[in-house]
């Protein structure tokens, strides 16, 4: 909040059944798109969009690794966002894959954040992400660090 904007700007989604059912494999799986052109690697996946390598639209689906390590990190404990206040502070990372790409998620199941350092290794998991309107949970695709 500053004086330009002294009101918080909430961002409000609508629900889409279609968009949901397409988009489960990425969120389950951590299922991403490659070109099949030059051997890119994309998530969240780029269906039907142009590489930006290579500049061609031939993409497939694609399993990333479920292991990388972080490179970089903050912690976002400003306000409980709706849907989110069960997991304070939230440890954002990006987390760069075994295969190169890049990814922005939580840290779960930490302790204490100053445990979660750049070049730290992590593995996907799936987890709760937040809650709907409704109250129902919301699963997607996390990281917790390797022991």
């Amino acid at each position: 909040m500053s004086e330009q904007f002294p009101e918080f700007f909430v961002r409000l989604d609508t629900f889409s059944s279609a968009v949901w059912y397409r988009n489960k494999a990425a969120r389950y799986r951590l299922e991403g798109t490659r070109c099949t052109a030059c051997g890119a690697t994309f998530f969240p996946p780029r269906t039907g969009l142009i590489c930006p390598h290579c500049h061609a639209r031939a993409m497939e689906p694609y399993e990333c690794p479920p292991t990388g390590e972080i490179v970089a990190r903050t912690l976002d404990e400003m306000f409980p966002a709706h849907g989110y206040g069960d997991y304070l502070p939230r440890i954002m990372v990006i987390v760069r894959l075994d295969d190169g790409t890049h990814v922005m998620s939580e840290v779960m199941d930490v302790a204490d954040p100053a445990e979660v350092q750049v070049g730290a290794r992590v593995r996907m998991v799936l987890r709760k992400h937040r809650r709907e309107d409704t109250g129902a949970w919301v699963y997607g695709p996390r990281f917790v660090l390797e022991a």
